[in-house]
């Protein structure tokens, strides 16, 4: 059974660009918005890790990372912040939440896989991306 990776990103580009990454090794469930992953959260095994956009509907990535971080069941999962904004403070803002990583968008598909391989469980074997 392969490993899962939980996209949330409200970019429709962004999840058919991610998504494919992980395909090899993960099953990669890609939603839109934190709704939608809270809800898929509440019925389904907990992910090896979380990808997280920053700018997201309804609220931000950071405040469903400040949620998830306050529920015992989903606390413990490695999170990568996703972000357009490549400043220093949005950064600080995620690690502080409780993000493992932060990644400034745009990005190197490699530099996300190992990235990614660094917060994950142990148990977790990432793809490595095609440079």
């Amino acid at each position: 059974m392969k490993n899962t990776i939980l996209l949330i990103d409200d970019c429709e580009m962004m999840r058919r660009f991610l998504a494919p990454i992980f395909k090899d090794n993960f099953q990669v469930i890609a939603l839109k918005n934190p709704m939608e992953a809270i809800l898929w959260l509440k019925t389904n095994p907990i992910p090896d890790a979380i990808l997280l956009d920053y700018e997201l509907p309804e609220m931000t990535g950071i405040e469903l990372l400040k949620h998830l971080r306050q529920n015992n069941q989903w606390a413990g999962i490695p999170v990568l912040m996703l972000s357009g904004v490549k400043d220093t403070e949005r950064r600080w803002q995620c690690i502080e939440a409780g993000a493992n990583d932060f990644l400034a968008k745009p990005f190197h598909p490699k530099e996300l896989a190992l990235r990614v391989n660094l917060i994950s469980k142990p148990t977790a074997h990432f793809a490595q991306a095609n440079a």
